[in-house]
């Protein structure tokens, strides 16, 4: 059975849905008309070398080519999409007024560890930015035969 739209989004908002809410982004809807996973579900998909039909409405269609053996890949990259969108969304900052001191900033800093991690792991798990390096040897000789 292929992947759909609302697989993906329920694990999506159950992985960082409250960081969503936080965020003013729709944190809770997992019906497959989440407007706020559109981009990181079709982002995903296209680092993938998938397309989509409609980069604005991404559908079941669209997820139709993706084998099972990487939906973890997509999930991921998705996910770390939607962290993005959530650090660019999110606006609050610290606030000291006399004795009083919120320390909202926190999330942002927390989403951005969370970002480093998992940008490592999709680069340890699918090769993403691996670069391998080799040399060649060539057992030959060029004579000036004239």
């Amino acid at each position: 059975m292929a992947i759909t739209r609302i697989n993906v989004e329920t694990i999506l908002v159950a992985r960082v849905g409250a960081l969503m809410a936080e965020a003013d982004l729709d944190g809770t809807t997992v019906d497959g008309t989440n407007a706020d996973l559109n981009d990181p579900i079709g982002v995903a998909l296209r680092e993938m070398g998938e397309s989509v039909a409609d980069i604005s409405d991404v559908a079941d269609a669209d997820l139709s080519g993706v084998a099972e053996a990487d939906y973890n890949e997509l999930l991921d990259r998705a996910e770390l999409r939607t962290l993005e969108t959530v650090e660019g969304n999110y606006t609050l900052v610290d606030i000291t007024a006399g004795p009083r001191s919120e320390k909202l900033s926190q999330l942002a800093a927390a989403v951005q560890v969370r970002k480093g991690q998992l940008m490592d792991r999709i680069r340890e798990q699918y090769g993403v930015g691996a670069i391998e390096a080799g040399y060649l040897i060539m057992d030959f000789v060029e004579h000036n035969d004239e």
